[in-house]
């Protein structure tokens, strides 16, 4: 216990206090930059666990918090708010693809077909017989695991 009298010795946890807080505060304001300083406060709190004067760390703190917001914000951002989502959309494979229907396609029931040698829930807005050939035109929105397709002529 006598490690905890002395303030250098404690800073450290005071900064990670500092750094879960505003990590829990991201949680509650989604504005996405409130959790890099809590991650400025981390590794602030790194530092103070390995002696550096409190100058040190409140440096530390904010040329961290800063670099961290400039350089990973925007790319942050559009990870956790489903703007990559959109990239690997347009970078799926299956769309354009021709698959055969194992299980009947008839609209608003979904049927199954057999792409890439899987079984996939599949969509239309056409009634698709068993052994039709069909072209995936895209996933659809309310499940990501089945697709919608049309007809092959």
């Amino acid at each position: 216990m006598e490690y905890f009298n002395s303030m250098e010795n404690i800073l450290w946890l005071i900064w990670l206090g500092v750094g879960v807080a505003f990590i829990i505060a991201e949680l509650m304001v989604p504005a996405f930059i409130v959790i890099f300083f809590g991650v400025g406060a981390l590794i602030a709190g790194a530092t103070a666990f390995f002696g550096s004067s409190l100058q040190v760390q409140l440096v530390v703190f904010g040329v961290s918090s800063l670099a961290l917001i400039l350089l990973l914000r925007r790319t942050m951002a559009r990870v956790f708010t489903g703007d990559a989502a959109k990239d690997e959309e347009e970078a799926d494979h299956a769309i354009g693809q021709v698959a055969e229907v194992v299980e009947a396609i008839g609209p608003p029931q979904p049927g199954r077909i057999k792409f890439q040698g899987s079984f996939w829930t599949a969509r239309s807005h056409e009634s698709v017989p068993v052994g039709s050939m069909v072209r995936i035109i895209k996933r659809d929105n309310a499940d990501k695991t089945a697709f919608l397709v049309e007809k092959e002529n």
